[in-house]
């Protein structure tokens, strides 16, 4: 069996398709990643300070919780007047009580919120 002009064709584009690939991969690993490169500060970068430590729900005022994503102006006053009207948070998963928060943005601050630890919880339990 003969190859014809378009089969040639073909393998050398998959074949410097693979090279691409194996290029790309073996620069990936051997660079360094953004962030420790000298005087890169992406945006991601930043956004990771941020969270460095949790924000109790418990305790932050209105800028704190616009700061969460998902969490604008509307969102983070409805958290400080459910906060008022019905007391303090037991779990983070309570925000989702809060009239716009459902399970989408709770799922995507869950790892960024607290209600101030296990000490606190067991205190708001015993009231």
């Amino acid at each position: 069996m003969r190859a014809t002009r378009t089969d040639i064709q073909i393998m050398a584009a998959s074949m410097a398709s693979v090279a691409a690939m194996l290029l790309c991969f073996s620069v990936r690993s051997t660079t360094k990643t953004f962030p420790d490169l000298p005087g890169w500060d992406p945006p991601a970068a930043r956004a990771m300070a941020v969270w460095e430590r949790a924000v109790d729900i418990n305790t932050a005022g209105l800028e704190e919780l616009m700061a969460l994503p998902g969490i604008g102006e509307v969102r983070a006053q409805a958290i400080l007047d459910d906060r008022e009207e019905h007391g303090p948070y037991r779990y983070p998963e309570d925000l989702i009580r809060v009239e716009g928060i459902g399970e989408g943005i709770l799922f995507g601050i869950l790892d960024l919120i607290t209600t101030g630890g296990e000490r606190d919880a067991q205190d708001l339990g015993s009231r």
